[in-house]
C-alpha cells in the first residue's frame, strides 16, 4: 500500500481537460494508515512544464534532486491539481528499465503539503483554527 511521500505513475485516462489527462508521476499525500476508503489516495501531479509564473501552490524539484525526476531540468508539483484517484490507476515508476520504489524526503513532502494549503486559499492550518474561533465550523 502506498504511503505519503511515495512517487508513483498515475494513469489519468478518462479525465477531461482541464484535468490531468495522461500518465504522469504523482506524489502521494495520503498516509498508509488510512481506514476510510483505503482503495483511494490523494495525489499531487508532477509536471515538467514550468508554471508561468510559479505561484505558492507550485513546488519545484530542481534537476538531479531525485533520480526518479528529470535529471536535466526542474519538475513541478502542481498542488492546485490535487486529486483523489483509485489505487488501480497507480503503478511503480521505472528507473533504468526496472520498477523501483520512489519517495521524496520528509521536508519536501512538507513543502508539497504547504503548497496544497495555498491551493486551498490558506497560508497554514492555523487559519482553520482561527476560522473556528470566529464562528466557522
Amino acid at each position: 500500500m502506498p504511503d505519503a511521500g511515495d512517487v508513483l505513475l498515475c494513469d489519468f485516462d478518462g479525465f477531461q481537460p482541464p484535468e490531468m489527462t495522461k500518465k504522469r508521476r504523482v506524489i502521494v499525500l495520503s498516509p498508509r494508515s488510512r481506514t476510510h476508503f483505503p482503495e483511494t489516495l490523494l495525489v499531487v501531479p508532477v509536471s515538467k512544464t514550468p508554471p508561468a509564473p510559479p505561484l505558492n501552490h507550485n513546488c519545484e524539484f530542481r534537476a538531479r534532486a531525485y533520480d526518479f525526476f528529470d535529471c536535466r531540468e526542474s519538475v513541478w508539483a502542481l498542488a492546485n491539481m490535487l486529486t483523489c484517484v483509485r489505487t488501480g490507476r497507480l503503478d511503480r515508476i521505472r528507473i533504468n528499465g526496472r520498477f523501483t520504489g520512489a519517495r521524496i524526503r520528509a521536508q519536501d513532502l512538507l513543502a508539497v503539503r504547504r503548497c496544497v494549503l495555498h491551493a486551498m486559499g490558506m497560508q497554514s492550518w492555523r487559519q482553520v483554527e482561527e476560522s473556528r474561533g470566529a464562528g466557522g465550523s
